[in-house]
């Protein structure tokens, strides 16, 4: 028969070396799952910036340089906001998809924009990656979305974010801009967005603002989130700390 001492050393439970070459095991793992983490969530950012916000930056320059007017300024550039002859100054409206379908202006906004950057040899339909489907014959049948595309925000779920083309005096006194609008961005993701065009996430500074910031309920198909009129004064806003929140992003035009 054993006796007690015998028993207990038996039982004899981890020392304080194994506990701890477990815990630093431990941590190694947690580490690499974060750090993977960390990098599909960039990947994510990275691929809405690339392929879809900045990239409808890049066909509103590149309209600028063939055409010597910005993109949406006036009937002769695509808008159909206004009857007012080109004047250097992009009329303003989100060419967003209504709640219901898509209809009225909004369509007439959305198939201008395609036809006059058609005229002048640049195609959306080729360069823009949306996982949403187009909801007319703009881009043909089973064609992507161009203007709208839906965006996973890390506290706010799947979000529709869409493009519109503005003009505002950045701050009172200041320079006034053509502004390429991306709405209902996730904090978290237009955050990562500022960081990748202006190097750090400011909202305030550079080629990347933020206009406005609203509730992560907000929905701009049903005209609950509109950003300030064309030709107004906004001041950039500063991210602040609520990652709930949607945003209104100004990429701001050198022309």
């Amino acid at each position: 028969m054993r006796s007690i001492k015998e028993y207990r050393e038996g039982k004899r439970g981890f020392t304080l070396v194994e506990m701890a070459i477990v815990l630093v095991i431990i941590g190694i793992i947690l580490a690499g799952v974060m750090k993977g983490r960390d990098i599909v969530r960039g990947s994510q950012i990275k691929q809405f910036s690339q392929g879809f916000a900045q990239k409808w930056l890049t066909i509103a320059s590149t309209y600028y340089d063939k055409k010597g007017q910005p993109l949406f300024d006036g009937p002769t550039n695509g808008s159909n906001a206004t009857t007012t002859p080109p004047d250097g100054r992009m009329d303003g409206r989100m060419l967003a998809q209504p709640a219901g379908g898509e209809a009225g202006q909004f369509a007439d906004d959305r198939d201008n924009v395609l036809t006059y950057l058609r005229l002048v040899g640049i195609e959306p339909c080729t360069m823009i990656k949306s996982d949403l489907e187009d909801a007319s014959a703009d881009c043909g049948a089973g064609g992507y979305n161009v203007f709208e595309r839906m965006v996973d925000g890390e506290f706010t779920g799947k979000q529709r974010v869409g493009v519109g083309f503005y003009n505002y005096v950045i701050s009172t006194g200041g320079p006034n801009r053509n502004v390429v609008l991306i709405q209902n961005v996730p904090v978290d993701v237009g955050i990562g967005l500022d960081t990748v065009i202006d190097g750090q996430a400011d909202g305030q500074g550079g080629s990347c603002i933020v206009v406005n910031l609203s509730a992560a309920n907000a929905d701009y198909s049903t005209n609950a989130f509109t950003p300030a009129a064309t030709g107004s004064t906004v001041t950039p806003l500063a991210w602040g700390t609520d990652s709930t929140m949607l945003a209104v992003i100004g990429l701001v035009l050198d022309y």
